[in-house]
């Protein structure tokens, strides 16, 4: 399992559904997850995991 953390505005919800989008296209199931506020600085954090894929 990876993570990215993005800490206050660094890049947009747009750019972070981009990301988002790459990774699934990639193989990757993804969810993004808001972390805790520090020093009224914001953290989100894309996860993402290789899905297991049958053998054929």
């Amino acid at each position: 399992m990876g993570q990215i953390k993005v800490t206050a505005s660094a890049i947009t919800k747009e750019e972070q559904l981009d990301i988002a989008r790459l990774l699934v296209k990639a193989g990757y199931t993804v969810n993004i997850r808001k972390g805790k506020t520090i020093d009224g600085k914001g953290t989100s954090f894309i996860n993402f995991n290789m899905e297991e894929r049958e053998k054929q």
